[in-house]
């Protein structure tokens, strides 16, 4: 009988180690997380994504604001590509996080439409019913 409770208390005492030795790794790596974001934050961000436009599962078109230069990029899986510099009056940077700036809606501005406005269908010819 002693036995039999010798094998248990050796297993609650193995689990038990290995539950605290995996809430000490969880903690480590919660406690390196907040070190390397609170780090980010101090240095101050050179490079700020202002929009992201998906082209398709795996493709995006990115504006980004580089040291005040607005960037407009091309990422695919195999590659990134810078398509233009986009000179601009608009401070993405300093809009209104809320009013949720689309980059669709400039791109739209640029080409001359309006936004939210889709273009007019034209009429089917021929007798209506």
């Amino acid at each position: 009988m002693s036995s039999t409770s010798e094998i248990w208390f050796a297993f609650a005492r193995t689990f038990s180690v290995l539950f605290v030795v995996l809430a000490l790794l969880i903690l480590i790596f919660y406690v390196i997380k907040k070190i390397s974001v609170a780090n980010n934050k101090k240095s101050g961000s050179y490079i700020q994504v202002l929009s992201m436009h998906h082209l398709s599962p795996k493709e995006k078109l990115v504006l980004v604001d580089v040291l005040g230069e607005t960037i407009l990029v091309g990422v695919t899986p195999n590659q990134i590509s810078k398509l233009t510099s986009i000179k601009t009056d608009m401070d993405f940077a300093k809009q209104d996080k809320t009013a949720g700036f689309k980059f669709s809606d400039y791109l739209g501005q640029k080409l001359g439409r309006s936004p939210h406005i889709k273009p007019s269908q034209p009429e089917p010819e021929g007798p209506q019913q």
